[in-house]
């Protein structure tokens, strides 16, 4: 390869990682806005939900708090996989 085909590639993968740090940000505000919703469904069915309400709420509870953990901890993954990958 030449030095032009070789500064092609780097900028390239430098857009791609970019673009690839751009979605996971725009996935965990989501995810973020998700698990409020999920809380506050939760908090609904444990103050309303009359006998079966604690029930129906740990499960809102354990998955708005599980989800946000994956889509947090993806961020910790991808610098590990970025500082691990050499091009």
């Amino acid at each position: 390869m030449n030095m032009f085909t070789d500064l092609l590639l780097l900028d390239a993968i430098s857009n791609l990682k970019t673009t690839g740090a751009a979605i996971l940000t725009a996935m965990q505000l989501l995810g973020i806005v998700s698990a409020a919703i999920a809380f506050g469904i939760g908090a609904y069915h444990l103050i309303w939900g009359g006998v079966r309400g604690r029930q129906s709420s740990i499960v809102w509870f354990i998955g708005g708090a599980a989800g946000l953990v994956v889509l947090m901890g993806a961020t910790a993954i991808a610098e590990y996989i970025d500082s691990q990958v050499v091009f």
